[in-house]
């Protein structure tokens, strides 16, 4: 039986290896899987937001195959190896987490790029929404550095944003194609141990 947990563990991996590649025939493929998941969502009680939640996926590219009855012939991948490729695309070894609430503030970077962290916040799984941003251009394996929980993980996220602008540490990036400018920290010792 199909979980909602599983379904998103499936949605990211098929949206994470669309990411990375660039071959056009690989990318359709992975969209037609994000469509199976999609379209498989309401037959155990879940929405298609529930499962896209969060994530910047190709919406327009996965939405033409969605009524498409040939994608429930896509292969799959068992929800617990989902689960699992999607656990060991980001590195959390030594994480260092804090703090209770239903939201999290999450702080990553890349081995090659000490002095550099990504900010960011989510209501959901931090590690799920770290894999679902790598793509080709990432430099290497996500290494997650903080999750801070709160019931006001916007609100913190704005506040830390505020504080390394303020400090000069913030550092803009190119818009996404959702249109959001994530940021990052140009110092991991913002945080300290």
């Amino acid at each position: 039986m199909a979980t909602l947990p599983g379904q998103r563990a499936q949605f990211t991996w098929a949206l994470n290896q669309y990411n990375l590649s660039e071959d056009p025939e690989t990318r359709t493929k992975f969209a037609k899987r994000m469509a199976k998941y999609i379209a498989a969502a309401p037959s155990y009680g879940a929405t298609a937001d529930q499962i896209t939640r969060d994530k910047n996926y190709p919406a327009a590219e996965v939405a033409q195959y969605l009524g498409d009855p040939s994608i429930a012939a896509e292969p799959d991948i068992s929800e617990q190896q989902a689960l699992q490729n999607v656990e060991a695309a980001v590195d959390i070894a030594n994480v260092k987490r804090i703090g209770e609430g239903e939201g999290i503030v999450y702080g990553y970077g890349y081995a090659c790029s000490p002095d550099r962290l990504k900010v960011g916040s989510t209501e959901l799984d931090t590690v799920q929404r770290i894999a679902a941003q790598i793509g080709t251009s990432t430099p290497d394996k996500p290494v997650l550095v903080v999750e801070i929980r709160t019931n006001h993980c916007r609100a913190l996220e704005r506040a830390i944003q505020a504080t390394l602008e303020s400090r000069g540490r913030k550092i803009f990036l190119a818009a996404a194609p959702n249109g959001s400018r994530p940021a990052e920290m140009r110092s991991s010792r913002f945080i300290s141990s």
